[in-house]
């Protein structure tokens, strides 16, 4: 193993066979980070550069922008084996997204430890956001009144691959109304919606009477977090929709999901703002180790 994982040019490209090795590997993770999810590394991987490399036991991410990697998962010794074989290449080494279960061994190991609050990330009662309690707070429910109040509208569920060509006329519509100003942003959407069935998501459209609408795509995280992941809409649209969505999802997988993860604010404090006024129940702590 030791061999393969230092020499860089063995690791590849993600690919939608590696699904179910993938998923394999997180039931053995105490990560419950959705970034290290199949989904998320696919879509994602152009973006940021990622590869990846691990057997059966594990896999780990080389991630360019990071320049270093994501911490391995899947079964602990494997993982800890992957760390330590990586430990003997010369220069500077570096993991992002690390568990907390992990972060005293990589103390040991001589690694310093840096939390990183702007890739935690968000996770929420569903059952809040479904407006089922109060416990989503007041600034979400205001939106959405305010929406409702302003709209008529409609909402179903995407299911996939029967909902496909829906979707690729709707991502294509909002690529050519979008601004890119977040360019990783919309490599990650235009790679989701290729083929969103392969992928595990599900999802939500919503349309107003004025013929304005708004997707949001979403997937299982783990066996409690439901992931929330894109919510794309026509320019006309308020962004009032975005809570409205995010609620519409929560009603249709409360139930078998009680947690809703949001991802992170990418340090945007806009962002950040409207994540803690949606009162989350927890954040899922982004840490690094560096030797």
């Amino acid at each position: 193993m030791s061999e393969i994982i230092q020499q860089k040019k063995m690791f590849r490209a993600v690919n939608l066979k590696d699904r179910s090795w993938m998923e394999h590997c997180r039931k053995n993770c105490p990560q419950e980070m959705t970034v290290i999810s199949f989904p998320a590394v696919y879509t994602w991987q152009s973006a940021f550069g990622l590869t990846i490399d691990g057997d059966d036991r594990f896999y780990v991410i080389h991630s360019a922008s990071d320049d270093g990697y994501y911490y391995p998962v899947g079964d602990r010794d494997a993982c800890r084996a992957c760390v330590r074989s990586l430990m003997t290449d010369s220069g500077p080494l570096k993991f992002v997204y690390v568990p907390e279960s992990e972060l005293e061994w990589l103390e040991s190991e001589g690694f310093e430890i840096l939390c990183e609050p702007a890739t935690s990330e968000y996770v929420y009662s569903s059952r809040s956001l479904a407006l089922l309690d109060n416990g989503s707070g007041t600034n979400y429910r205001v939106k959405i009144r305010h929406f409702s109040r302003d709209n008529e509208w409609s909402v179903r569920p995407l299911a996939f691959p029967r909902d496909t060509d829906l979707l690729l006329e709707k991502a294509a519509a909002w690529d050519q109304s979008s601004d890119s100003s977040f360019p990783s942003d919309r490599l990650a959407w235009l790679s989701a919606v290729k083929d969103p069935a392969a992928l595990g998501f599900s999802g939500i459209y919503l349309e107003t009477r004025q013929g304005e609408w708004a997707i949001l795509l979403g997937y299982r995280s783990t066996e409690r977090i439901f992931d929330q992941s894109f919510i794309k809409y026509s320019p006309g649209i308020s962004r009032n929709v975005v809570p409205v969505c995010i609620s519409e999802m929560a009603k249709l997988t409360w139930e078998k999901y009680p947690c809703t993860n949001l991802e992170d604010d990418l340090g945007n404090p806009g962002l950040r703002n409207m994540k803690m006024l949606y009162r989350p129940l927890f954040l899922l702590d982004s840490y690094t180790a560096i030797l």
